[in-house]
């Protein structure tokens, strides 16, 4: 009884705090013509003893405190790195309040937005570092990237398989065997399943870029691109 008491003390407690938290925070934000930098930091105050105040006592509580202060280091603050790690423990939070679905809970939308606008953030960087660093081997490939372009462009999908398997083989897959003689007999109706098993073949994701050389998952790259575009081509057919 003393037990349940006291976690409804802190609850209650927790929910005045937040209150207060949300008063301050839109009073130091519209009501005033400069940031009041000192208000902020009571904002912060209030929000990180409310999620004090609900830890083990409520996790949906606790959840939506950490959530408000994610977002005003998000969008006030402009410290993406303490907002992510405030939001990522907002969703392991929300793990924890599984099978219930939060898909419809406006904290949960928030913070799994945010992480995914950094994720997405992250992600176009890591692409960008990517295409910089890759185009000196894209320099030094050119003479069989021109030959690829010319096979892809005249040659029909059975030949260009052949052409692939027996003089660029997958060398990243060492128990790789394929029947060329029946590739290249192969029906009109089986050739979407080849380019298919072609892409899985040569797809760069699974090379391991220290053994096998960067130039050679660039080569991949290449050609998965390259059998991408023929399968798209034939979708419709």
């Amino acid at each position: 009884m003393k037990e349940d008491c006291f976690k409804n003390r802190c609850i209650s407690e927790s929910l005045q705090k937040r209150i207060l938290a949300d008063i301050l925070l839109e009073k130091t934000l519209y009501n005033a013509e400069e940031l009041d930098m000192n208000g902020i930091w009571q904002v912060i105050d209030f929000y990180s003893e409310s999620i004090v105040l609900t830890r083990e006592n409520d996790v949906e509580q606790e959840a939506i405190s950490l959530t408000k202060l994610g977002i005003l280091y998000h969008k006030v603050l402009l410290q993406k790195t303490k907002a992510k790690e405030i939001l990522m423990r907002v969703l392991q939070l929300a793990q924890s309040l599984q099978p219930r679905n939060l898909s419809e809970e406006k904290w949960y939308r928030e913070a799994s937005d945010i992480i995914a606008e950094y994720q997405q953030e992250q992600k176009r960087k890591e692409e960008k570092a990517w295409e910089k660093s890759r185009q000196k081997y894209v320099e030094s490939l050119k003479p069989k990237l021109r030959d690829l372009q010319d096979k892809v462009n005249k040659l029909s999908i059975q030949k260009i398989l052949v052409w692939l398997y027996t003089e660029h083989r997958p060398k990243h897959r060492p128990k790789f065997s394929v029947d060329v003689e029946a590739i290249s007999k192969a029906p009109g109706d089986s050739l979407k399943k080849l380019l298919a098993k072609a892409i899985v073949n040569y797809h760069p994701d699974k090379i391991d870029a220290e053994k096998y050389g960067m130039e050679y998952k660039v080569w991949c790259e290449e050609i998965v691109k390259n059998l991408t575009a023929k399968y798209e081509m034939m979708k419709g057919v």
